[in-house]
């Protein structure tokens, strides 16, 4: 059973531009059992700034929760909606987790790194999404997993100023669209993105 209201207030809790994560409003809706471990007086919870990595991946993981959130308020079938809920919990909890031991983040992705120079593409370990390029596309066709094609798609080998122009596009849609909005900027990113893959 969902700890959550059937009509969720969706709202972003990582602040890129200051590092910040608002751990008191992450932890609405989480039970006390999984809240164990974190000492809930933080409120806000500010990263040092060599974690850029985590800082990254907390900004996709915030959108990703938020788009997430936002999908669940308008889904009437209760089972549906109660496994959304459960997913929304999992990646609350691991941004809490990420934010309260960025070392560990930090360092696996430098492991991910050394495993890439061996052989082993980062994809593979670090994505359970990531198979090809044009499983990109299918991800962006979700609202719930845009974020992991934003992840996927950063990897990718833009040539001259198009990894600039993917950063646009990608702080478009974190800014935010609306209902009309999205499907033309979905098209828009594919299209982009097309001749990468």
């Amino acid at each position: 059973m969902p700890f959550f209201s059937p009509k969720p207030v969706c709202r972003k809790f990582f602040t890129y531009a200051t590092k910040t994560l608002d751990f008191s409003g992450l932890s609405v809706g989480l039970s006390s059992s999984e809240l164990a471990d974190f000492d809930l007086k933080l409120g806000q919870f500010k990263l040092s700034p060599e974690f850029v990595k985590v800082s990254e991946k907390l900004m996709v993981m915030d959108l990703q929760q938020y788009d997430l959130c936002q999908t669940i308020a308008n889904i009437r079938d209760k089972s549906e909606r109660d496994r959304m809920f459960t997913q929304l919990a999992e990646i609350k909890m691991e941004m809490m987790r990420m934010a309260a031991n960025p070392e560990t983040y930090e360092n696996r992705e430098s492991s991910l790194k050394q495993s890439e120079r061996e052989g082993i593409t980062e994809t593979s370990i670090y994505s359970p999404f990531s198979n090809s390029g044009n499983n990109i596309l299918q991800l962006l066709d979700n609202p719930a997993t845009i974020g992991e094609a934003f992840i996927d798609a950063a990897k990718l080998p833009f040539r001259g100023d198009d990894k600039v122009r993917f950063q646009q596009k990608r702080q478009r849609y974190i800014d935010g669209l609306s209902d009309y909005e999205r499907p033309r900027w979905v098209g828009e990113m594919k299209n982009f993105l097309a001749q990468y893959i």
